[in-house]
């Protein structure tokens, strides 16, 4: 099974944009407590910005080797 980090980086890949449309994480969270509630939503951010910063560094990536050619 999946991390909260790792539902919330395959979020942000197909496009989910917040933790309660993510069907996958809802079902993780279902049985949780409040605090692992609130550490499973902070990890699923912490998913989400990583592949959001992961994307622009390869847009980046993409955008300087197509300006130096």
């Amino acid at each position: 099974m999946m991390t909260p980090k790792e539902l919330g980086k395959w979020a942000k890949t197909v496009g989910i944009n917040a933790p309660s449309l993510d069907a996958g994480f809802s079902c993780w969270i279902k049985n949780a407590t409040a605090e692992e509630r609130k550490k499973h939503l902070i990890e699923w951010w912490d998913g989400w910005y990583e592949a959001l910063d992961e994307s622009i560094s390869f847009q980046q990536n993409v955008y300087g080797n197509r300006s130096a050619a």
